[in-house]
């Protein structure tokens, strides 16, 4: 029997130093593409609120620590081989320091990365992290090789430590002097849109493995010294993208989570039983310590800084993240028996109680946020001036996109006169959420609180802000234009969009249709993600939202001008809120000189006028609302016609009476092959006789009875189509809207 139990106790031990040995290895790297992600100048920049803010917290929570020394002395904490004091310093340090990562992650999970508290978020978590990883790394430094040497003279301690920063010295100094400008020269050798040469891979991995570890020759944490060798890499370059890229994608997809795994399992649950509510006091006392050191420091400081009191507190609980590396720092220091069995299970417990419930009450408040800033009040087309600035949101998926949105922006900025500018156009880069793009996440600069790394998305982003550069350097006068980007499943992506949409004060969401034209003129089958996008976005948008049909606009930015080679336009107007907004966005295009805009009203004839839409029809019931509709139709195409066709400015207008809806299919057939965009409203809640039957047999309900005609395959091979919906606040209160269900 004693043999049997000598052989498991020594089997755990085996277990337990494999773990810590594949912590040690996996972490290094960890840290070294956390380095490589901050710019060490970050601590001592005091020109934002992030600094502050980081520094804040960090005082606060060290502080309360030390205060309650006595309240976690006396729930039992015992360490062994270390004082007390180094113990619980380096405890404060780790209650204050933020898992940037997972904060990267959790703002891209939340929506809010484009708000202010989530670009703060992210640029405080990041200080904060590298201002806490820095410090632990002096500590390191001074105290670390205490438990390695035997000698444990004062004395000894500080040569050891000034040996170790001597070496660290060095490296540093080897880095900037050699490897930087090394890394440079690779750099040049592997210019952008060309792809990475494995040579050049290898060579850059090799360098950056030697250099984590060298610090094993002198006595040097390697984990600590890897984090100061990436955090003096060069950040730029394609070199850098690659190790980020690839070192975060094989540790959050693979390594990371069975290292988690493999510590749940080692774990000793016997304190749970033996003494619950021991363990329940230190979980307690713990996780106060922290929530309450970091909410006081950064609750004040935001205060300080402007914020109000629920952004403040948001701020608070998001910087409260932790996430692997303090549950590799929990379980080493287990495992060296410098804190009990069960304090390493609380720490482990107060890091996943802080992931867990901080999104619900952020996301909580940050939509009580939105909803108080928006007040219910719609934004479209209608309710800006003619002449003065409109805002617009555009999304591209990929560069194919790029011609559609450059003929967007050029017809609505007009003449392009008046140093403001006409147009504000926010172009977002919509970009699917897998598992490679989550693991180059990164915190990015300006408006956006998180960019990616990864080596095709970047190329793509470039390609398209090259395109944009090139139109605007041509002839983009009177035009602003901001790059986003949109990180998000497709289920989720809608939000993204909503929320870009709502905090920029976006009039108008235009988005590509979800099938692209071949080149034989016919289009394909669509991507079933991008018109699950579409639909939400029409169903929850706090604005206006077009669909662009794209078969003809398809010319590369620099090949248009402000002249804008002259392009036919054709409104289609019958009536209802989504037609008035088609006429608000011909209202903007008609002033471009390039332009020549036709505005088609179709009107009932005589027959028709007697005639409702038919039994089995959603039709209006009020006949007071039907009025007001037809009124306000008659008002606002009046004052069109006033301004744009009777007042000589080159406007076209017809009138088309039909007495069906198989007439209206007929007219609009006549006018194949006349214009290279049409422009219809929606039409959903439009009730007239002109479309009656056409909605039953619509192939994508989505583009409204008019938009899914003139979109159909076998009407025209070169006129793209704008389907334009009116915001409707009323219409974002239904979960799904009725034409998305099934049949």
């Amino acid at each position: 029997m004693g043999n049997v139990e000598a052989l498991r106790f020594t089997v755990e031990d085996h277990v337990i130093i494999a773990i810590v040995r594949m912590g040690s290895v996996s972490f290094t790297f960890y840290l070294f593409a956390l380095g490589l992600e901050m710019d060490p100048r970050n601590i001592i920049d005091w020109s934002g609120p992030a600094t502050k803010l980081a520094y804040s917290g960090i005082i606060s929570t060290i502080g309360v620590t030390l205060l309650c020394y006595t309240v976690i002395n006396f729930s039992g904490l015992e360490v062994a081989r270390i004082n007390s004091y180094q113990m619980i310093c380096a405890l404060a340090i780790g209650l204050a320091a933020t898992s940037s990562p997972i904060l990267t992650r959790l703002i891209t999970e939340l929506k809010i990365g484009k708000s202010e508290i989530g670009r703060l978020a992210v640029r405080t978590g990041l200080a904060n992290d590298m201002i806490c990883t820095s410090i632990m790394c002096v500590g390191v430094l001074i105290y670390g090789s205490q438990i390695r040497i035997l000698d444990d003279s004062l004395s000894t301690k500080i040569i050891n430590a000034i040996l170790n920063i001597l070496f660290l010295t060095i490296e540093v100094c080897f880095i900037f002097k050699i490897i930087n400008p090394f890394l440079g020269v690779l750099n040049d050798r592997n210019p952008e849109g060309k792809p990475i040469r494995g040579i050049d891979m290898l060579i850059v991995s090799l360098i950056s493995a030697v250099l984590c570890f060298s610090s094993l020759l002198y006595g040097f944490d390697p984990n600590f010294n890897a984090f100061v060798v990436g955090l003096f890499f060069p950040r730029d370059g394609r070199m850098s993208n690659f190790l980020i890229s690839r070192i975060n994608f094989a540790l959050t997809t693979f390594i990371l989570p069975l290292y988690v795994v493999l510590v749940g399992f080692s774990t000793d649950y016997k304190a749970w039983v033996t003494q619950p509510s021991r363990t329940v006091y230190r979980l307690l006392i713990l996780g106060s310590i922290g929530v309450v050191g970091k909410l006081m420091g950064t609750v004040v400081c935001s205060i300080r800084c402007g914020l109000l009191w629920p952004e403040a507190i948001a701020l608070g609980l998001l910087l409260n993240v932790k996430g692997y590396f303090h549950i590799f720092c929990a379980y080493t220091t287990s495992s060296m028996q410098l804190i009990e069995p069960d304090m390493m299970m609380v720490m482990l417990l107060v890091t996943i109680g802080t992931i867990i419930p901080t999104p619900l009450v952020v996301a909580f408040i940050v939509r009580r946020a939105r909803a108080r800033e928006q007040g219910g009040s719609p934004m479209g087309l209608q309710y800006c001036n003619v002449g003065g600035e409109a805002r617009i949101l555009i999304g591209l998926h990929g560069v194919h996109d790029v011609g559609m949105a450059v003929n967007v922006m050029e017809a609505m900025r007009g003449k392009g006169q008046g140093e403001e500018g006409r147009l504000m156009a926010y172009v977002v880069d919509m970009v699917e959420m897998t598992d490679k793009t989550a693991a180059s996440l990164v915190h990015g600069e300006g408006l956006e609180a998180v960019t990616v790394r990864d080596e095709e998305i970047v190329e793509m982003r470039e390609q398209i802000g090259s395109a944009l550069e090139a139109y605007k350097e041509d002839g983009g006068e009177g035009l602003r234009v901001r790059r986003m980007l949109a990180v998000s499943s497709y289920d989720c992506m809608h939000q993204d969009i909503c929320g870009i949409a709502q905090d920029c004060l976006a009039a108008l969401v235009v988005l590509p249709f979800h099938r692209r034209q071949r080149v034989d003129g016919s289009m394909d089958s669509g991507h079933p993600g991008h018109r699950l996008l579409n639909q939400r976005v029409l169903q929850q948008s706090p604005c206006s939202v077009a669909i662009l049909v794209n078969r003809g606009l398809k010319r590369s930015a620099s090949q248009i001008s402000f002249s804008f080679a002259s392009q036919n336009i054709c409104v289609v107007f019958i009536g209802g809120a989504d037609d008035r907004e088609a006429l608000a966005y011909a209202s903007r295009v008609a002033q471009h000189p390039g332009v020549r805009l036709t505005v088609v009203r179709f009107l009932p004839d005589a027959a028709a006028n007697g005639r409702v839409s038919g039994p089995g029809r959603r039709i209006l019931t009020s006949v007071g609302k039907q009025e007001m509709e037809m009124k306000a139709d008659d008002e606002h195409f009046a004052g069109f016609y006033e301004r744009y066709v009777a007042g000589g400015n080159g406007v076209g207008y017809m009138e088309k009476h039909v007495g069906s809806g198989a007439e209206t299919v007929a007219t609009l057939r006549a006018l194949e092959g006349q214009y290279e965009l049409f422009v219809v409203g929606k039409g959903k809640e439009r009730n007239s006789v002109l479309t009656a039957g056409m909605s039953e047999w619509a192939e994508c309900p989505e583009l409204g009875p008019i938009g899914d005609i003139l979109a159909a395959p076998d009407f025209s091979l070169t006129a793209s189509v704008l389907v334009i919906q009116h915001c409707n606040v009323a219409r974002r209160c239904d979960v799904i809207d009725e034409e998305f269900l099934p049949v």
